[in-house]
């Protein structure tokens, strides 16, 4: 699972531009999230980043977010696309 947390964060981080490390990043993040409808605070992505690090584990509702944000249905869609036959690119926006 951490492989493909790291794999989404990834994803997020390209979508957005740069890399997110500094607690200003957090809320821009969050605000590009919010011009895509998807509503996440600063803290939950933050905490999403804390936990590649094997802290905690994330829910799947935080999971389905950041995965709609890149361009999946669903944390399961982003998981299957990894893993299955499919290059990784029906439901991915560049």
């Amino acid at each position: 699972m951490k492989r493909d947390l790291t794999a989404l964060v990834k994803a997020v981080e390209k979508k957005f531009g740069q890399s997110v490390t500094m607690a200003t990043d957090f809320e821009k993040l969050a605000f590009a999230f919010a011009k895509q409808h998807v509503a996440l605070q600063p803290t939950m992505l933050k905490k999403l980043w804390a936990q590649i690090s094997g802290a905690e584990k994330p829910s799947v509702e935080l999971l389905d977010k950041v995965a709609l944000f890149v361009g999946f249905q669903s944390w399961k869609d982003f998981k299957d696309a990894l893993h299955g036959d499919d290059d990784g690119q029906t439901n991915y926006e560049v």
